[in-house]
């Protein structure tokens, strides 16, 4: 993750402004009406939406065109459900945000990143800002440790990271949508992994996982054995077969899709 990157998350903050009492967007800068149908965005949505074109118009621009498979498109899509959460008067269900991005007229200039991330888009607010969190951490260490003479900063950012990574772990979504979470989150650990590097002399920590918790791969993976053995004995049952041992008791897993209600931003 460049700090360009980073300048350009930051910098969108400051441009596109939203008000709690009014839940109304507000563009800064008027580069975002060019993303408008005729330069002029009349519903929030619409805010929205050009906001984002805006932000992975720019993306671009800083990293040669090239989005390295799509993972800025994630980041910016990470923005952008931290974003459209704020508002408490948009109904977040799954297809919210996919729907608002394809009326936007810059939709074909950017369908190709946005489509190959359809899955990403998906996911739940709630999960998509875990690592919308988690990606302001880094950010927030790039910054801190860049040419300072203050370590105590530079360790303590690096050191919430930790903590911020361990998070997106503990609570994975469903199994139908841990692998592009997943996608996301090594993407971010990869790019916490080169901050490392580059500042070697600061000994930042390593994004280590608490005893129990594994890579999230391992975790989906996981998730997909529980699964399949449920749907085996599901089977057998079905069959009329029996089970020569008792299930174990144990918490409900995340591999189990939630009701509809689940997608509501009333939860």
């Amino acid at each position: 993750m460049s700090e360009e990157l980073c300048k350009a998350i930051d910098g969108i903050e400051e441009f596109f402004v939203f008000d709690s009492e009014s839940q109304k967007y507000t563009f800064k800068d008027k580069i975002f009406n060019a993303y408008c149908t005729n330069k002029n965005c009349d519903t929030e949505s619409q805010k929205l939406s050009s906001a984002f074109m805006g932000l992975l118009d720019y993306f671009k621009s800083i990293e040669d065109g090239n989005l390295e498979d799509d993972k800025l498109a994630q980041y910016a899509i990470l923005w952008f459900s931290y974003k459209i959460s704020q508002n408490k008067n948009i109904e977040l269900i799954r297809g919210t945000m996919y729907d608002i991005l394809k009326r936007n007229d810059w939709f074909g200039e950017h369908s190709d990143s946005i489509e190959n991330r359809k899955d990403t888009i998906e996911i739940h607010y709630l999960y998509l800002n875990r690592l919308y969190n988690f990606l302001k951490g880094i950010c927030e260490t790039i910054n801190k440790c860049k040419g300072s003479s203050n370590s105590n900063g530079c360790q303590e950012s690096a050191e919430k990271c930790s903590g911020l990574y361990r998070a997106c772990i503990l609570q994975l979504p469903w199994r139908e949508i841990c692998n592009p979470y997943c996608s996301v989150l090594t993407n971010l650990k990869k790019d916490y992994d080169k901050i490392r590097e580059k500042y070697s002399d600061k000994n930042l920590p390593k994004l280590e996982l608490t005893e129990g918790l594994f890579e999230c791969n391992v975790e989906c993976s996981k998730q997909e054995e529980r699964y399949k053995a449920r749907g085996a004995a599901q089977h057998r049952l079905s069959d009329g077969s029996e089970i020569g041992t008792s299930p174990k008791a144990s918490l409900p897993d995340s591999s189990v899709p939630p009701t509809s209600k689940y997608y509501n931003s009333k939860i």
